[in-house]
């Protein structure tokens, strides 16, 4: 008898007890906290939210001495340094929940908080060896952490690039420019308070960006080297909404389209951990770091370059994507380059200002890469296709 591909079966939960939808998180966080019999709350958000916007301060009023701390040290790419040093003030606190508020950079900062505070690793050496390792398959990131975990999150998501529903933290290494790699046990927040009006406070630029990240995701899980037909179908319909509504953020007032987008960030995160995704979700971590780059920026020109690559080698999965956006004639990457050009998005890697020679650096680590050459339906196996595919994230019209 042959031996099932386990692949094509597996759903991977990952771990979320609570979500709330369309509701205001100050009101909420208190009920939500005794739920779970938290009494002790240590709130970490970015520095913009907690110093030109009031919600933090809304929620640290609503919880009164329950909020015991505060820190807004984050940065972009969450550095390992930043981490550590939460985590201590978080353990010297006596926290018993962390409130992250914000988006990817912050949550992906609480998780490697959790992993910290739960293996008592307070330096960077300790830290870097729970780095994640890949299945015998070279499709799944799995936990080299033992630990049962110390304490969990609440996410009160500001942007759309869906961290709040995975367990992997990838914060930057400040001594190496590299991404560090943690899958955290029992890393995905216990709980997400998804609140439009908070959304609706975010820079629209930023809300664009990281809403295209936020639907790279989701295409690269309906167009997975190794499907699940429960993670496509949220999928794709997590792109119709992303796709239909990220242009109408740009009114604040169009609460429907930013609760749609919250629930696109919803469908996306409850199936992107059970599949494998390919080079554009990947290489955000290679241009991201090497470049200075925010990952959602450097997804603009990736998600738009893959469908290009892909075009012929994921013809079924791009034609019911285009059915469900009413476009079934179009090429999948003409819509998508559409969308960028609609919400004033970089189409291309030089729009980032890099130069060719800075990606030309890029190469060698993206080969290095555990993900970056794996599980895409057209091969990126060598440095000749890895250069191809670049050429397309690369290269505008006039240029050809």
């Amino acid at each position: 008898m042959t031996t099932p591909d386990l692949r094509s079966y597996r759903y991977r939960f990952t771990g979320h007890e609570r979500i709330l939808h369309n509701v205001e998180a100050a009101q909420v966080l208190p009920a939500m906290m005794d739920l779970f019999g938290y009494r002790r709350a240590f709130i970490v958000a970015s520095r913009t939210i907690n110093t030109q916007t009031s919600i933090v301060q809304d929620l640290r009023a609503r919880l009164g001495d329950r909020c015991v701390g505060l820190t807004d040290d984050v940065g972009e790419h969450s550095p390992l340094p930043n981490i550590i040093k939460a985590a201590q003030a978080i353990k010297k606190a006596r926290a018993d929940v962390i409130v992250s508020v914000g988006g990817g950079s912050v949550m992906d900062m609480c998780k490697a908080i959790q992993l910290s505070i739960s293996e008592q690793a307070f330096d960077r050496e300790t830290m870097l060896r729970l780095q994640f390792v890949i299945s015998d398959d070279g499709t799944e990131m799995l936990t080299t952490s033992t630990a049962p975990a110390a304490i969990r999150q609440i996410a009160i998501p500001t942007t759309l690039a869906t961290s709040e529903w995975t367990p992997v933290s990838t914060p930057i290494d400040t001594e190496t420019s590299l991404k560090a790699r943690f899958v955290v046990p029992d890393g995905s927040p216990i709980a997400i308070i998804y609140d439009p009006k908070i959304l609706a406070q975010t820079p629209t630029e930023l809300l664009m960006s990281t809403g295209i990240r936020g639907l790279d995701h989701a295409i690269n899980t309906a167009c997975s080297s190794s499907p699940h037909p429960f993670a496509t179908h949220l999928a794709e319909k997590a792109v119709q909404l992303f796709v239909e509504n990220l242009p109408l953020l740009k009114d604040p007032a169009n609460t429907q389209a930013f609760t749609n987008c919250q629930l696109a960030a919803w469908y996306t995160g409850m199936g992107q951990m059970s599949v494998p995704h390919g080079f554009s979700h990947w290489m955000v971590h290679i241009i991201g770091p090497y470049g200075s780059i925010p990952h959602s920026d450097a997804a603009c020109p990736l998600m738009y370059a893959q469908a290009k690559w892909l075009k012929g080698w994921a013809a079924d999965q791009h034609a019911r994507m285009l059915r469900l956006l009413q476009q079934p004639t179009r090429d999948f990457h003409e819509v998508l380059g559409d969308l960028l050009e609609r919400l004033e998005m970089p189409l291309y890697l030089e729009d980032l200002g890099l130069t060719r020679a800075r990606v030309d650096e890029m190469i060698v680590p993206a080969l290095q890469h555990p993900m970056v050459t794996r599980n895409n339906i057209r091969p990126i196996r060598n440095e000749l296709e890895l250069r191809a595919v670049l050429e397309l994230a690369w290269r505008t019209p006039a240029a050809d």
